[in-house]
Formats: C-alpha cells, structure tokens, sequence
C-alpha cells in the first residue's frame, strides 16, 4: 500500500507541473514554442520530464485499476483498499481535463497505452511453476 501512496502522489505531482510547465498552448504558435524552448529549455525539458513520469505513475494506477474492476467482476478476490485508492487517485484527470482537455486526452491515452502494455496476469503452468 505504501508503494501504491507513493506512485498516486507522484502521478498528480507530475501532472500537476507538467501543465504548469508546459508553454502557453492557447493559441498555438510554433514560433512562440520554438521561443519558449530557446529562452527557457530548462522548463520545457521538466514539463516532457513530467510527461514521461506521469505517464508512467498514471500507467500503473491505470493497471491497478482495471485488475481490480476485473477481479470485482469476476468474483475473485482483490485488495480494496488499493482498488479504491487507485481510483480515487485517478480523479485528478478530471481536474486535467478542464485545463486543457486536448492535452489532457493525449496524457490519458499515453498513460493507457502504457498500462495495459505493462499488465500481466500471473497464471501458474502445469507442474506448478510460473
């Protein structure tokens, strides 16, 4: 549980500053990137930082969350409380979506994509060994 508080805590810090530190995006001007990315590279390259990490801590709450819908569904048994946390963590998409809903549907589907490229479920083969 301790490692899943730490994981939470670190998927809303960094999408926190990941749009805190992304350049202006309203309205778009390559230029004024291009600008932003000269004068002040050391903020950019934080924000893409974010990006990466984010998408990675988000990623796993992501997997935590649907093995335990799935295992919900099924009957099995799971741990609620990490389920829950899971979720409620998930929350600050919401929070995303209202700031910049493009750029935070581009963060949820690379956190998604990385999700479900890092699950697997672990089913003993005969004899017993995995």
């Amino acid at each position: 549980m301790g490692r899943l508080s730490m994981t939470a805590m670190a998927a809303v810090l960094c999408t926190y500053l990941f749009f805190r530190w992304l350049p202006p995006l309203e309205p778009f001007s390559f230029a004024q990137f291009l600008t932003g990315l000269l004068f002040s590279p050391l903020r950019t390259w934080l924000a893409f930082a974010c990006f990466l990490l984010g998408a990675a801590a988000n990623g796993a709450l992501i997997r935590t969350a649907i093995i335990g819908s799935g295992r919900l569904l099924s009957g099995r048994r799971f741990r609620v409380g990490e389920w829950l946390m899971s979720m409620a963590a998930l929350s600050h998409f919401y929070w995303a979506f209202q700031f910049h809903w493009q750029t935070a549907a581009l963060f949820f589907v690379f956190s998604f994509c990385y999700g479900m490229m890092t699950m697997r479920e672990r089913r003993l083969k005969e004899g017993g060994r995995l």
